[in-house]
């Protein structure tokens, strides 16, 4: 099996297509449009749905590929992973659904793919480290603005729907905490190593400045603290997120 398979390959159905970050962002200034969802209308929350469904669909590749990528891992890794692939490919369902309940489409918006591009860290320390505890850390931020903007506006379906996903995001994220400490365990410089590729993934999703804390009604992305708490970021590793807040190559 090749390994890493180029974003462009990755196999899709004729209506999504498929852009580059800045590319979305540099067009929507032209259009006056801010180059993330304000979650200000209907259509602004779909937009940021649909980018939740194509990253899910992305996580589903990625935690796949480690299942294959690792051979010489311990078994119990390959379990963890593999049972991560079945939670992705329910999330992919279940924001299909909630796209149709916005009175959305899969393909409506363009799909980035930044964030399969994170996933192909060759060292699997490494990869649970940007993709379990960077990546699913930051869909727990996203995740939980979205609960508190549908309990205002009055969307059980979408509040339900987006808790019980956020529920399993939080396991991902004490699954990569596990495999991270594991994997390094007696290794201090492949830990240091990972950690390092961790890093460059949050100050990288951190949109030009754009993730902070504060009212999560009030911020374009909120950073939930407490909800990285529960799963198990010290006090420490969110200081340092918070720090990065305005070191974002992304957009």
């Amino acid at each position: 099996m090749e390994r890493p398979i180029a974003y462009d390959k990755l196999a899709r159905e004729d209506r999504f297509v498929r852009m580059r970050a800045r590319e979305v962002a540099r067009l929507k200034l032209e259009q006056g449009l801010p180059p993330f969802p304000d979650l200000a209308s209907r259509e602004a929350i779909r937009e940021r749905v649909h980018g939740i469904l194509v990253g899910e669909l992305q996580a589903m590749e990625g935690a796949g590929r480690s299942v294959c990528d690792f051979p010489d891992a311990p078994w119990e890794f390959t379990l963890d992973m593999a049972r991560q692939v079945w939670d992705e490919s329910r999330h992919v369902e279940i924001y299909l659904r909630l796209l149709e309940h916005l009175d959305g489409h899969a393909g409506e918006f363009p799909e980035t793919t930044i964030l399969w591009r994170c996933a192909c860290a060759e060292d699997a320390a490494a990869r649970v480290a940007g993709v379990n505890r960077g990546l699913e850390g930051l869909a727990c931020d996203v995740f939980n603005q979205l609960v508190h903007i549908a309990r205002r506006i009055g969307d059980p379906i979408l509040e339900r729907a987006v808790e019980f996903v956020l529920a399993d995001e939080i396991t991902h994220v004490r699954m990569g905490s596990k495999w991270l400490t594991r994997l390094t365990e007696g290794d201090p410089e492949r830990r240091r190593r990972a950690i390092e590729f961790q890093e460059t993934i949050d100050e990288r999703f951190n949109l030009g400045g754009m993730r902070r804390t504060g009212d999560p009604e009030a911020v374009p992305v909120s950073v939930a603290t407490d909800v990285r708490r529960q799963a198990g970021f010290t006090e420490e590793e969110i200081e340092r997120l918070l720090r990065t807040t305005q070191r974002s190559p992304v957009y």
